[in-house]
Parts: structure tokens; C-alpha cells; sequence
């Protein structure tokens, strides 16, 4: 469980300094308002645009906090596998995604006044879909932090990739959120397909992302 270790470690860096969370949240309440006085007749996908442009910002900080402050080598050399660096990240993501869905939900729904038929289901597609983008973004941060245009390549190799996680979990939030549940299966399939894919990959590349 030393992935558990790193993640714990990464979330009471955070919860002290809290320069993640607070930006996160100021993004998100920000793109909130944005949509609400700019989109005439809003769609529940907003909810999920909301959640797609913070996390491309705030979720490559995991491994960028790492290589500002010149403890990657240390994890390097420490005696943690690769992999569990990988997981303790992407673990730590997810609480991070967690607490703003918390948050940026009810939010969302108040000031648009968009309340879903199927409250539980839409939470959980939703989560899903955040998570496969915290897998996602994770796992490819890690090929980046080297680079001095990472913040600007981090997205051109996310969107391509993430896109059929984007697709499927709008037109299965949508349907949860509409009550109209008739072919959901097919998009949830994708989901939870390419957040696996997705990280057997990550697992199997990882020694060799983190090598100079």
C-alpha cells in the first residue's frame, strides 16, 4: 500500500498550502458564472465542461509540484516502485476531483436550476468520467513534466486521447439526468473500458516515463 503512503502525503502537502484546491475552486465557480450570464439555454453538459478545464489545470499538479520542488529524484531512488508513484498520484487526483464535485454540483445545479431526474446515477456517471480523466492525465503528465511547454502540451496530447471518454460520458449524463435511460449501457461500457485500458498502460510504461 505505499501507493496510499504517496497520496496521503501529496493530500496534507495540499490540505496545508492549499494551492490546488483554492484554485480549483475559484476556476470552477468562475466558469459557473461565466456560463450562467453568456449560455441562453444551458445543457447539462456544461456541468461536465466545468469539470474537464479544471482538471486539465489542476490535476498535472501532482507531478509538477514534484519537479518544483526536487523531490522526484528522491521518489526515484526511493525504494517505491514506479507504478506505485503512478497510483499514489492518481489516487490522490481522485480525492481532489471528489471534494470538487462536493462542491461544484450543487452549485451547478442551483444557479442553473437543472436537477436531475436520476440524482445517484448522474453522481456516479459523472464520477466515472472525472475518473477516467484523472487516469488519463495522470498518466500522461508524467511524459511531460520535463518539457519547458508542458503546460501547453500536456492538453494537446489529452484532448485527442481522453475524447471518447468526453462523448461518452456527456450522452450518459445526459440520459441520467433526463430520466430517459435506453442505451446508457453502451457509453458506460466505454467509460469504464477506457479508464481500464487506460491504466494498464499507465502500469506497463511507467518505468520507462520516469527514466531521464
Amino acid at each position: 500500500m505505499k501507493f496510499l503512503r504517496i497520496a496521503i502525503k501529496d493530500l496534507r502537502t495540499e490540505f496545508r498550502t492549499k494551492g490546488t484546491i483554492n484554485f480549483l475552486f475559484l476556476f470552477a465557480f468562475l466558469s459557473i458564472m461565466l456560463f450562467s450570464a453568456t449560455v441562453g439555454d444551458p445543457e447539462p453538459a456544461l456541468l461536465w465542461v466545468v469539470f474537464i478545464f479544471a482538471g486539465m489545470l489542476g490535476y498535472s499538479r501532482a507531478f509538477l509540484r514534484e519537479v518544483e520542488t526536487g523531490t522526484l529524484d528522491a521518489l526515484r531512488i526511493s525504494p517505491v516502485s514506479p507504478s506505485s508513484i503512478l497510483f499514489g498520484k492518481i489516487v490522490y487526483n481522485a480525492a481532489i476531483m471528489l471534494i470538487l464535485e462536493v462542491f461544484v454540483i450543487p452549485v451547478f445545479m442551483a444557479v442553473f436550476g437543472i436537477y436531475p431526474k436520476n440524482v445517484l446515477l448522474s453522481v456516479i456517471i459523472l464520477t466515472a468520467g472525472n475518473l477516467a480523466f484523472v487516469i488519463v492525465s495522470s498518466s500522461l503528465s508524467v511524459l511531460v513534466i520535463k518539457s519547458r511547454a508542458r503546460e501547453l502540451l500536456l492538453p494537446v496530447l489529452l484532448f485527442p486521447i481522453v475524447f471518447p471518454v468526453i462523448i461518452s460520458t456527456v450522452q450518459a449524463f445526459t440520459m441520467a439526468v433526463s430520466g430517459n435511460l435506453d442505451g446508457i449501457q453502451g457509453p458506460i461500457s466505454v467509460i469504464l473500458g477506457f479508464s481500464t485500458a487506460t491504466l494498464a498502460v499507465g502500469y506497463l510504461t511507467i518505468d520507462y516515463a520516469l527514466i531521464e
